[in-house]
């Protein structure tokens, strides 16, 4: 059995050495120039983070890993980009890391007002864990994300597991705007780098703006339902799905946005036979369709930026609301043939 790495990470890593004059090491046979899919072998993971440890440093794969903004036009940014604060965003990473089955994952061992300790491990029943060049590259997409919301005052400790310190003591961390490169390889050559403690003030009003040059994102329309006949409560609800996708859209959230009471809401969508659950999936189902159509990202990707619970989920709600499931769409309907996923 082959180990598979999230093909995000890896697409974000490549662009970034492309971007900052870096060699990425050759494609593996069968992989797209572009990257594009859910999956990449593991191994040619490694292989991308080891070049840019030969040509960089480890200050440079946690600076590379944090150009998010290389992914505009992706799902998976959108998906990231959309949360509201950094727990949210945390939130968001941890249902990608299981929505791609990630062998590894990111805890939360603490939390303050503004602040968090985290730690990339192993997944219970994985032998390995993350190697420290891994847990670095991780770190550093969370930190870039966690800026493109506009987040102020973003800083991280690296807790030295040698150490008897508390997380963020100083003799048991390393500040990264101190002595980066040298702090990062002392930690790498310990074997672990996967202890963090992340400090933010809360997020501006506006967003970080984008890095020149970068592929402006396009998000799904507002108005993929309205043709729908829906009365127009139904109708603004899913326009406020559509916003976001990603986000949990639980019936508080829509009573809340709606300007009603939770069981008044319910009442109200059941009169015309709907319901809350109905509207999210088909606002969802609707957003992957035209994902489907417009770009060759992998099924994976798609279904987990438009909210879906896992890819049975996206597989099963998909054909209940379009017909057919996101392949067989795909493969019907996409002029370009991208390869999809299972």
């Amino acid at each position: 059995m082959h180990d598979f790495a999230s093909a995000a990470m890896v697409r974000l890593l490549v662009r970034a050495m492309q971007v900052h004059g870096l060699v990425p090491p050759p494609l593996p046979p069968g992989l797209r120039s572009d990257l594009q899919g859910s999956h990449v072998p593991l191994a040619y993971k490694r292989a991308v983070v080891q070049a840019i440890l030969q040509q960089g440093g480890p200050g440079t794969l946690l600076r590379l890993a944090q150009r998010v903004d290389l992914l505009q036009g992706d799902p998976v940014h959108r998906a990231l980009i959309g949360a509201a604060d950094m727990p949210e965003l945390l939130a968001r990473w941890q249902r990608l890391e299981r929505y791609v089955h990630s062998r590894h994952q990111v805890s939360v061992v603490s939390r303050g007002p503004q602040s968090m300790g985290l730690h990339h491990h192993a997944r219970p029943g994985v032998t390995h864990a993350p190697q420290p060049t891994e847990s670095l590259a991780v770190l550093g997409v969370l930190l870039g994300a966690g800026k493109s919301l506009g987040t102020r005052e973003l800083r991280v400790e690296l807790e030295d597991p040698s150490s008897k310190q508390s997380p963020g003591g100083v003799a048991g961390s390393a500040e990264l705007n101190v002595g980066l490169d040298s702090s990062l390889a002392q930690l790498l050559a310990r074997g672990d780098a996967g202890r963090w403690v992340v400090h933010w003030q809360p997020t501006t009003d506006g967003r970080a703006p984008a890095t020149p040059g970068a592929t402006p994102q396009l998000p799904p329309a507002t108005d993929l339902c309205s043709a729908l006949p829906w009365p127009a409560l139904a109708h603004q609800l899913a326009r406020q799905v559509l916003r976001d996708p990603a986000a949990p859209h639980t019936v508080d959230d829509l009573a809340h946005h709606a300007g009603l009471a939770r069981r008044s809401l319910q009442r109200a969508l059941s009169e015309s036979g709907l319901s809350c659950r109905s509207i999210v999936t088909e606002a969802r189902a609707r957003a992957a369709a035209q994902w489907l159509l417009r770009e060759g990202h992998g099924l994976a990707e798609i279904g987990f930026a438009c909210g879906f619970a896992d890819q049975p989920h996206f597989t099963r709600e998909f054909a209940r609301h379009v017909g057919m499931t996101p392949a067989r769409y795909r493969q019907a309907f996409h002029t370009a043939n991208a390869p999809a996923d299972s």
